[in-house]
């Protein structure tokens, strides 16, 4: 069971659709993969066809099989659920006091025969990045050709050596992902040379590009994969999930 996790310094990054569309082209490639939302925000939901009346998620019913959902896409999921914020403070109390909770969660999950873990996580330094580390092997620093993506990533390799330290932590590789890259920006071509010269090995070879139809597919409640495998977007997610495969 590969765990991977998706984490960003910074919100608006687009993680949360990546994930689900990079969930679903595993599945393509004959692997069963899990999806599990440890964002409070609660998104993955959208992407992955649950009832938008439904309040369940991990945050109550915890991470077991009998709390996983089927999406109509071939992936399994467990959301966040929707919460009071009595609950959510509550919550990251117990993730605070126990950080080894998401890593034992998984281990308990090994039966069911999984190939891969997604964790989609919120921006930053929060009380989710130990927990993931903890429990994946690989993380995937999403980000965009911006300044301040670039200026962010300092502030995560900061955060992720420090929390290296521990002897618990699992992560043992990490790659930086651009995301709705736009060719024709001079901006953004020159924001991804600069992460090119300062991170170098630590980026990942390909980009996914900004595309018009990811959001146009989502609002048809369909993936981009499905909605338009030609697509350019489509085409850099199943060179993504190609790649993943191929590192396992």
């Amino acid at each position: 069971m590969h765990v991977i996790s998706l984490i960003s310094g910074k919100g608006g990054v687009g993680k949360t659709t990546l994930a689900s569309n990079l969930a679903i082209a595993l599945s393509q490639r004959d692997k069963r993969v899990l999806v599990i939302d440890l964002d409070p925000q609660n998104a993955v939901r959208h992407h992955l066809g649950m009832d938008p009346n439904d309040d369940a998620g991990l945050v109550r019913e915890g991470i077991f099989p009998e709390v996983i959902f089927e999406s109509p896409f071939g992936v399994d999921f467990i959301p966040f659920g929707r919460v009071t914020e009595e609950e959510l403070l509550e919550f990251e109390a117990e993730l605070e006091a126990r950080p080894a909770w998401l890593a034992t969660a998984i281990s308990g999950l090994q039966g069911i025969g999984y190939d891969y873990v997604l964790l989609d996580t919120p921006p930053g330094a929060t009380v989710y990045l130990p927990q993931v580390l903890q429990a994946a092997v690989h993380a995937l620093i999403v980000v965009l050709a911006d300044a301040a993506s670039y200026s962010s990533l300092g502030k995560m390799f900061k955060l992720l050596a420090e929390y290296g330290k521990d002897p618990a932590t699992k992560t043992s590789a990490t790659h930086i992902l651009l995301n709705q890259m736009q060719e024709n920006s001079e901006l953004g071509q020159q924001v991804r040379a600069a992460m090119m010269d300062s991170f170098g090995s630590k980026m990942a070879p390909m980009v996914i590009h900004r595309d018009a139809l990811v959001p146009e597919a989502l609002a048809y409640e369909r993936s981009v994969l499905q909605y338009d495998p030609h697509a350019q977007a489509s085409r850099d997610i199943q060179h993504l999930a190609d790649w993943l495969v191929g590192r396992k």
